[in-house]
């Protein structure tokens, strides 16, 4: 048996509308030249912690928080696809910035992507809940010591993915471990980029012990409801586990990126999930839509829209990809040319950009290919999913960090770093056949070239997740094992793949330093 070295609400509809109103709040508040985030408003002092519905309000508004941080002005996209990926930019000087790499140009968008306080709203929020809600079990007998250590759990995870995510983006931030409460602030200088992740898996690790596989069951309802009506929406024991084995990925720790996303596959049964076909993956009630009935194959997501009134323009990919006529815009504001789909799938088998019937090519990932700018539709939940027409550009897809193909070839990866480069192929080829194409052999089609069959997993990361905020840090993680781009090289070790901090953060703290590389 494989040592694997484990170190180790009232209902469905609470959810939909805090994550709904935590958006509304930040939304209303995206005039400002930043985005002010009150820390208060999703746990703080001035709650009462005194019932079952004060924990479930506030546990609520983090993952609220959460999903805003990652949405406001698209953050997840701009900084994971945008930033010298695949996607061309029609007409937009700010967007175009992004994708050469200028982030110090004087655009509004770059300052509000470059300001990290919406992710510190989602800490200080974590920290104030394990904080105040041990307060609640002494003074409400329906809220269950095991009910606080799964609550406890996921902000404790949450707060560790809000790390994770601003070193990806920031390398050295601040380290916060403690509420701020009085909405101020602490000021302090950057810390390590490396002792911020320590930090983060400590705290994973720590949460997963009181994680769960699935939350509610027949005689132990969570929350109310049963564990179907939490999948896919919440922190789970996997979860955790996959935000750790992207952290080890991302320090090159590779023995333990490995060991986790092993765990990770050998255990996807245990929350449903499973390999998502193309048709799941680009339908319009498919992986990105908030109550498809495959949203098990999510191993973390984050949800926001769940009915009509729910969808929003800003926030999701749709508003940046679609056009005439899946909605009334008569062109994209980033793309997919003609030229990069057919350099990136080269394969006429592939379902996701293939030839069907041998003269079509399938629109699974993109339409309008006969037109001059093609349309990337992978991801189109206009308005709920069911929209009778596309008259409003309103969309309400979830965010999807992470699915059991990301982790299948991120284990590829780690093996072939490893020099187990036969393995990587078999977990390669996982992926390969359920999108149409023939299993590949180590030998016969690499050469027994561990290099050449690095470079194929991470082609077959740029068209599994196209769209899905991975191009960028698979480009930093790829050039880190391959080392062939002396330019991407450079800006590896001088830290020019990490985003400037906001003029508005350093002006606030003087303790803050700007990145080095943008000076």
């Amino acid at each position: 048996m494989k040592n694997y070295s484990i170190i180790k609400v009232n209902n469905v509809a609470t959810l939909r509308l805090a994550l709904f109103s935590a958006l509304v709040c930040l939304f209303l508040q995206s005039c400002n030249d930043f985005l002010d985030v009150d820390p208060k408003h999703a746990a703080s002092e001035t709650q009462q912690w005194k019932t079952l519905e004060d924990t479930r309000s506030a546990l609520m508004g983090v993952y609220g928080l959460t999903r805003a941080a990652l949405a406001d002005n698209n953050t997840h996209w701009i900084c994971g696809d945008l930033r010298k990926g695949d996607f061309t930019v029609y007409k937009r000087s700010d967007l175009q910035a992004v994708s050469d790499n200028e982030l110090n140009k004087p655009y509004d968008l770059l300052k509000k992507v470059s300001n990290w306080r919406r992710f510190y709203a989602v800490i200080n929020a974590a920290s104030v809940f394990m904080e105040k809600a041990p307060r609640t079990v002494e003074l409400d007998r329906s809220y269950s010591e095991q009910n606080l250590k799964y609550d406890i759990a996921q902000v404790r995870a949450l707060r560790a993915f809000a790390y994770f995510y601003m070193v990806r983006i920031w390398g050295d931030v601040p380290l916060v471990t403690y509420s701020y409460d009085n909405g101020t602030f602490p000021s302090m200088p950057r810390t390590d980029a490396q002792t911020v992740l320590s930090y983060a898996k400590a705290e994973l690790l720590t949460a997963i012990k009181d994680l769960p596989y699935q939350y509610g069951t027949q005689t132990n309802l969570y929350y109310g409801s049963y564990g179907a009506q939490w999948q896919g929406k919440l922190f789970n024991k996997l979860s955790a586990y996959s935000v750790l084995a992207h952290i080890c990925a991302w320090q090159g720790n590779y023995a333990e990126a490995e060991t986790y996303s092993a765990f990770i596959i050998d255990h996807a049964s245990e929350i449903n999930a499973k390999y998502t076909s193309i048709t799941d993956l680009t339908s319009d009630t498919g992986l990105f839509y908030s109550n498809a009935s495959v949203k098990g194959s999510r191993i973390l997501g984050f949800n926001f829209a769940h009915n009509d009134n729910e969808a929003t323009q800003s926030g999701h990919l749709e508003q940046l990809t679609l056009a005439y006529p899946l909605v009334q815009k008569s062109y994209p504001e980033i793309y997919v040319s003609k030229d990069s789909l057919f350099s990136i799938f080269t394969n006429f088998d592939d379902l996701r950009f293939g030839i069907m019937d041998t003269i079509k090519y399938s629109s699974y990932y993109v339409q309008n290919l006969n037109e001059e700018i093609p349309v990337f539709s992978k991801i189109k939940i206009i308005q709920d999913g069911s929209a009778k027409d596309n008259d409003f550009g309103v969309f309400g897809s979830s965010i999807v960090f992470t699915r059991l193909e990301d982790i299948t070839l991120l284990r590829a990866e780690a093996l072939c770093a490893l020099n187990r480069s036969t393995e990587a192929v078999s977990y390669l080829n996982m992926v390969r056949t359920n999108r149409g194409l023939r299993e590949v052999s180590f030998k016969k089609d690499f050469g027994n070239n561990r290099e050449s069959l690095i470079a194929e997993i991470f082609e077959e990361r740029r068209r599994e997740l196209m769209g899905e905020g991975w191009r960028w840090y698979d480009l930093v993680r790829r050039q880190k094992l391959m080392k062939d781009n002396e330019t991407f090289l450079r800006l590896i070790s001088s830290g020019g793949i990490y985003w400037p901090v906001s003029e508005d953060i350093i002006t606030a703290n003087s303790q803050i330093e700007q990145n080095e590389f943008w000076k």
